[in-house]
């Protein structure tokens, strides 16, 4: 039972497609429902490469929450990062944004805390290649791309300079092939006569992953489809290279044949794999639910973790 008088109590954690769609869902309904997002606007990811290229402003890839929801008379936004939960209480703890905790109760829990950047055990490249998943992740991607052309430019040794004109990402999944293409675009198209001293179509945009070919998940159709894109770009494919190592001056990749190769980059960016973030280790510790290799919580059909036990979730 609820422990207090009202509605029944629903909390949303997580501000993405599936809390917006789920809070979109409820508007209707006899409930009132509290969402919770440490950084109070939806972000439409898809999209997030173009903000990185600087095609799109940030406001036109993302929407506050409270503007969102202002004529949802039953849905209050809270900006907080919810950090753990207690399901026999039925109530999430949180962090507010100058660190006071704050406790939110529920009757009914709805997890869409999304995923985070996975670097598969090695976290020390974060430093040296930065991933994309948020608002604050594109524009140091666009200061990154665009610093590489000035630096470029006031180089007078040519290693040097076609060092900054190079360009690693690792991944090549959607993220990675679309933010390739667009940095060849920007090379070729955008920053074409802007500078003096280079010829920024020159320079090399070059895709590492482990698998045989570019977004090899969505079929041998697409994948051929994207490969002949890439190529016409001028995005130099290295399928079968799995990165060892990065450091402030490029990387090292073991290819499919068992050699070691170093490519020398002044930017190198890191589009490849995501895990669950912190919150889903502390809901398994709390619900004793199961998790997967990407430590993500385990679900059945009708979304309840597993196994569920008295945790009530929807």
């Amino acid at each position: 039972m609820p422990d207090q008088a009202g509605p029944r109590r629903v909390v949303i954690v997580g501000g993405g497609f599936a809390g917006l769609f789920a809070a979109r869902a409820l508007r209707r309904a006899p409930v009132a429902v509290t969402l919770i997002d440490r950084a109070q606007h939806h972000l439409f990811q898809p999209l997030l490469y173009q903000c990185a290229t600087g095609i799109l402003s940030e406001g036109k890839i993302a929407s506050p929450l409270r503007e969102v929801f202002k004529h949802y008379r039953n849905v209050e936004c809270v900006l907080a990062e919810v950090t753990g939960l207690d399901p026999a209480a039925r109530r999430v703890t949180a962090r507010r944004p100058l660190g006071e905790p704050a406790e939110f109760g529920y009757d009914w829990l709805i997890l869409a805390a999304g995923v985070q950047q996975s670097y598969f055990g090695h976290d020390e490249f974060a430093r040296f290649a930065p991933g994309m998943k948020t608002i604050a992740d594109a524009r140091a991607i666009r200061s990154r791309v665009f610093g590489a052309f000035e630096m470029a430019e006031s180089s007078a040794d040519p290693g040097e300079r076609q060092r900054w004109l190079t360009f690693a990402l690792v991944g090549a999944g959607p993220t990675g092939v679309e933010l390739a293409g667009q940095i060849r675009e920007v090379a070729t198209k955008t920053l074409r006569r802007e500078y003096r001293h280079i010829e920024p179509e020159q320079a090399r945009v070059l895709l590492f992953d482990g698998g045989s070919a570019p977004l090899a998940a969505f079929g041998s159709k697409l994948s051929a489809l994207a490969a002949r894109d890439l190529q016409k770009l001028g995005v130099e494919r290295h399928m079968g290279s799995v990165v060892t190592a990065v450091d402030s001056r490029g990387l090292e990749v073991k290819n499919h044949d068992g050699s070691v190769g170093r490519h020398e980059a002044g930017t190198v960016l890191w589009t490849a794999g995501v895990e669950a973030p912190p919150l889903a280790e502390a809901v398994a510790a709390a619900t004793g639910a199961e998790r997967d290799r990407a430590g993500r919580i385990k679900v059945g059909d009708d979304l309840h973790p597993r196994p569920a036990g008295s945790f009530r979730a929807r």
